[in-house]
């Protein structure tokens, strides 16, 4: 039944990146990182290559004619566990410094990449980055990766919706969302200053989902930002989510194709989640018929399919699996093995939210320094669920 019921519980902080958020949403945007990439620019021999250099530290690395051992200093490839580095050539072109290799990286082969900013001819003050990267078989040679879905998937989002998802067909660069997804609104033009720019890995293990924060200071009531330029979107007008095919997948290729999502701006949700709103359907013990739960609104989804699970009277995960179909209002647990009648329980964790950012009897606009709104609360919550037999 997933990272529940194996036990790990493992939950995005939501709320501390969308207060962090917050507190940054007045802020000007960073410097690009540094980031080391195994790219395939033009669709022939792969490559490696480290964006985020200065036009002044690629000027003075082509200036200062480095010899092999001092480039491997800065910029070390080898096969993962060889005593000797990958001969090739380095080249500083379009903003970026490349290692390209003699001969063709091979497939099968686990290579390893080790950028040190201290070596470069005006050292920077940083760590150094390692990242590594085995070819496949078979692997593109040219662009391939497509977004699959986005959620919230309805065409109804609320005004005040606080994060998105994006997903994609196959893993993509740890490249931030920053200047590749944009809202745009029923005229076409691009709503400035609509999501939020902050450089944090907001990208799942396999990099094949990427959260995408709305501006929380302006989501928020009361928040300057809010005050000063509103929602960026407004209940009743059109809008789209557009994502530039120029985001690089794992293999430095550009998406296949560019995405849009259309929808309508609904009244905001400010209040808190009740799951005494909830509907539960229970199945027949001897079948292994889902556990449905239809939700009063849409939920989120990466969320709802991680923090609710079923125990049973020994207090044990039900082993299962979990899936909320499309409009994140339902959510499906199928177990394992047939239901025996019985009292179980429906458990919650306290992290789920909807996409607004409100809790299980929380609501997001509340000020956490409000002494009965910052109480602290249980962090789970248990729903009874009875499992009859021929019901």
């Amino acid at each position: 039944m997933g990272q529940w019921g194996n036990g790990a519980m493992k939950t995005w902080p939501h709320c501390l990146i969308a207060a962090l958020a917050i507190l940054l949403a007045s802020c000007s945007r960073p410097p690009a990182p540094l980031e080391v990439s195994f790219v395939n620019p033009s669709g022939g021999a792969y490559l490696v290559r480290v964006s985020g250099l200065s036009s002044a530290e690629l000027k003075a690395l082509e200036a200062a004619k480095l010899d092999d051992t001092a480039w491997q200093r800065v910029l070390d490839v080898r096969v993962a566990g060889a005593e000797r580095p990958v001969a090739g050539r380095y080249v500083m072109a379009a903003g970026y410094l490349d290692f390209v290799p003699t001969f063709p990286f091979g497939p099968g082969l686990r290579f390893e990449a080790r950028f040190d900013p201290t070596g470069l001819p005006q050292p920077r003050a940083a760590e150094p980055i390692a990242a590594s990267w085995t070819v496949l078989p078979g692997q593109p040679r040219g662009p391939a990766v497509v977004v699959s879905a986005i959620h919230p998937s309805a065409g109804a989002w609320p005004e005040n919706l606080l994060r998105f998802y994006i997903h994609f067909s196959a893993p993509m660069s740890r490249a931030s969302s920053v200047g590749f997804v944009r809202l745009v609104d029923d005229r076409g033009a691009e709503v400035k200053d609509a999501l939020l720019e902050m450089d944090v890995d907001l990208w799942n293990d396999d990099r094949t989902r990427c959260t995408v924060f709305f501006d929380p200071g302006r989501v928020k009531r009361g928040i300057r930002p809010n005050r000063e330029l509103g929602r960026a979107l407004r209940s009743g007008r059109r809008y789209a989510i557009v994502v530039d095919a120029t985001w690089k997948d794992q293999w430095g290729q550009p998406l296949k194709a560019a995405f849009r999502h259309e929808f309508t701006a609904g009244p905001a949700i400010e209040k808190g989640i009740s799951t005494a709103d909830w509907r539960v359907t229970p199945p027949a013990a001897g079948t292994q018929a889902a556990v449905e739960i239809a939700f009063a609104w849409p939920l989120d989804r990466a969320l709802a399919e991680r923090t609710i699970g079923i125990v049973g009277s020994d207090g044990r995960p039900v082993a299962g699996n979990v899936s909320v179909e499309p409009g994140e209002t339902r959510w499906r647990f199928v177990p394992a093995s047939p239901w025996r009648a019985g009292a179980y329980q429906i458990v919650i964790d306290q992290s789920l939210e909807d996409v607004s950012g409100n809790q299980i009897g929380r609501a997001f606009e509340i000020d956490d320094r409000d002494p009965v709104a910052g109480a602290p609360r249980a962090d789970r919550v248990f729903l009874p669920l009875t499992i009859k037999s021929g019901q």
